[in-house]
């Protein structure tokens, strides 16, 4: 089967205009409902975020749309399932499920991480779900959809074509996209470690289970990138983190 890639510069600026935009959105919601100290105003965040998330968005959207097509990455599933291209439904939905199962598989993975590692964690650090459940959602979806731009379509992508571009040839051999999915996930759990030091939290065990957690995942979402396309890492991220900031927050 053919997937559907946009060709005509509308069809180009549409998808670069609809991903930029939900990223955006996605992280100003998190912002909006997520940020631990509620007396902090959004509006006084919202502006310096915006300008912060376009420095960011803009070159992954273009990254991801111009040389991910180029590089044969992440098969445009949602894209083609929207267009009514005949077939790419029904490889959506298998997708979504996948991500879905394996997202949450991982998830849980990880609190049992957290909970072996916790006698040797700081206690400053949160504890998970500590958000709430509305809260833990927004910063579900703002991570899902944000994170995944911005290190898969836009990082990932990026690696791949630069590879390619030294070693050649002019597709991707499987050991070269592993290699950067490799090398991108050590990049996704470095991301997260000025986290640590804004709780002070930045023990060396902290410090190694942020790394090992975040390597762990960022394959998983490498390798859906690759295989099934962004909107099915966005599903497995999103699912991964509803294990770590949403289930632990309800109260039965």
């Amino acid at each position: 089967m053919q997937f559907f890639y946009p060709q005509s510069p509308q069809r180009i600026a549409l998808q670069f205009g609809c991903l930029y935009l939900v990223t955006v959105v996605a992280q100003l919601v998190s912002l909006a409902f997520g940020r631990t100290n509620p007396e902090q105003s959004f509006i006084s965040i919202a502006l310096p975020s915006l300008f912060f998330l376009s420095l960011v968005t803009l070159p992954a959207c273009w990254v991801g749309i111009i040389l991910g097509r180029q590089m044969n990455m992440s098969p445009p599933l949602l894209w083609s399932a929207l267009s009514r291209q005949e077939g790419a439904a029904q490889k959506l939905w298998p997708a979504i499920g996948l991500a879905t199962v394996v997202g949450l598989l991982f998830g849980a993975a990880l609190v049992i991480l957290r909970w072996v590692c916790q006698p040797y964690l700081p206690d400053e650090l949160p504890a998970l779900g500590h958000r709430g459940v509305v809260g833990g959602l927004a910063v579900s979806f703002g991570a899902a959809v944000a994170e995944e731009v911005w290190f898969r379509f836009g990082l990932m992508t990026l690696l791949v074509w630069f590879v390619t571009r030294i070693k050649g040839p002019s597709l991707p051999s499987a050991g070269q996209v592993w290699s950067v999915i490799l090398l991108s996930s050590i990049g996704f759990g470095i991301a997260h470690l000025p986290q640590l030091i804004s709780y002070g939290a930045s023990s060396i065990y902290a410090i190694t289970a942020t790394m090992l957690g975040n390597i762990m995942v960022g394959t998983l979402y490498g390798w859906l990138y690759w295989q099934r396309g962004l909107f099915a890492a966005m599903i497995a991220h999103f699912s991964v983190d509803l294990m770590l900031h949403v289930f632990p927050a309800i109260k039965l």
